[in-house]
C-alpha cells in the first residue's frame, strides 16, 4: 500500500498499554538510597519531599519540553552531596524495577485486530525514564505485540501536548497525520495533544470515567472543535473499530 494511504494508530504508554502500578511509593528514588556510600549522612526524608515537590512543579507548569530520569538524579545527587557506588546510569535504569504494571484489559484483543487489518501501531508515550527500559516491560506484558517502536519524550525533548511530539512519532512511522489515530488516557496530553498535531481524531481511553467538562478551562479555545471519541475499555474501542467510527 502507498504510504499516503497507510493507516497507523498511536497509543500513549501508561495506563493506556500497561498500568501505572506503584511497587513503592518512593520509586523515584529508591535506586540512589539503595546505591547511596553515605546513607547514614543522609535524610533521605528530605530527599523524597525534594522529588515530590519537584515533580508537583514540574507537571504543574505544562512545559512542552522533557527533561530525562538522569537528569532528575543528578539534581538529586548535587544537591544532597550522594556519594554513589556505581555510576548514575545504573540507578536509571533501576527506577523501573519499583514498579508493577501489568497489561490493560482487553488491549491485545485491539492489537491482534488492527494486526488482522493491516494496521500498524506503535506507542508515544510521555516519560522521562530510558525508552528502551519501558519498551523491554511493554515486550515482557504483552510479548504477542508488534508495536514497531516506542518513542518516549525523554529521548527527543519534547512531550504531549506539543504537536512536535506527535509529528515525529508519525513521521518515524512514515504515516500522514489524516491517517494518524491516538489513543490515550489523559484528554489534556493526548486528546488534546493529537488534535493539536492534525490527527485524524483520538481516543481518549477514560476507563477513570472523569468528566470532559472539567477539562474545558484548559483547552477553551478549542474545547468544542475537538476531534474525539471516548470510549471507557478497550471493548468499547474494538465496538467502535468495527462499526468505521474511529478513523473519519
Amino acid at each position: 500500500m502507498d504510504n499516503s494511504e497507510q493507516r497507523a494508530v498511536f497509543f500513549d504508554c501508561w495506563d493506556t498499554v500497561i498500568s501505572f502500578r506503584e511497587k513503592i511509593r518512593t520509586w523515584n528514588t529508591e535506586p540512589l538510597k539503595k546505591h547511596c556510600r553515605n546513607r547514614d549522612r543522609i535524610d533521605f526524608s528530605k530527599v523524597e519531599a525534594f522529588s515530590d515537590a519537584f515533580f508537583e512543579a514540574y507537571f504543574k507548569s505544562g512545559s512542552p519540553y522533557e527533561i530525562t530520569a538522569c537528569q532528575f538524579l543528578n539534581l538529586i545527587v548535587q544537591n544532597f552531596d550522594l556519594e554513589l557506588d556505581c555510576a548514575l546510569t545504573d540507578c536509571v535504569h533501576e527506577i523501573l524495577f519499583y514498579l508493577l504494571p501489568e497489561p490493560m484489559e482487553g488491549l491485545q484483543d485491539f492489537l491482534d485486530l488492527l494486526e488482522g487489518n493491516g494496521i500498524p501501531y506503535a506507542i508515544l508515550s510521555n516519560t522521562i525514564y530510558d525508552e528502551d527500559d519501558t519498551a523491554e516491560i511493554v515486550h515482557k506484558l504483552l510479548p504477542k505485540a508488534n508495536f514497531r517502536f516506542l518513542l518516549g519524550s525523554s529521548s527527543i525533548g519534547v512531550k504531549k501536548p506539543n504537536p512536535l511530539f506527535f509529528k515525529t512519532g508519525m513521521k518515524r512511522m512514515g504515516v500522514l497525520p489524516e491517517n494518524s489515530l491516538y489513543i490515550g488516557d489523559s484528554f489534556m496530553a493526548d486528546v488534546v495533544g493529537a488534535n493539536r498535531a492534525e490527527m485524524n481524531g483520538a481516543i481518549w481511553l477514560n476507563w477513570r470515567r472523569r468528566e470532559k467538562e472539567q477539562f474545558r478551562s484548559y483547552a477553551e479555545s478549542e474545547y468544542d472543535s475537538l476531534r474525539m471519541t471516548e470510549c471507557h475499555s478497550y471493548r468499547e474501542v474494538i465496538e467502535r473499530f468495527a462499526s468505521g467510527e474511529l478513523f473519519r
